[in-house]
């Protein structure tokens, strides 16, 4: 039992590690384009940053 809860946890924190380099990509991306003056990516990558940073702020 106690195991099952050790591999949880260290599931979660692999989850958790992917969230934050992915929102730290999608954060790098939104500057670049917004550098070119791409507001349709920039929409579009603000949208996903936002659906991931809800999903992290709920798993927390």
């Amino acid at each position: 039992m106690f195991n099952r809860s050790r591999n949880a946890g260290a599931q979660n924190q692999l989850i958790m590690e992917k969230n934050v380099n992915e929102i730290l990509k999608l954060q790098y991306q939104i500057k670049r384009y917004q550098a070119m003056r791409n507001g349709a990516m920039c929409q579009l990558l603000n949208g996903r940053l936002q659906k991931l940073l809800a999903q992290q702020a709920s798993a927390l």
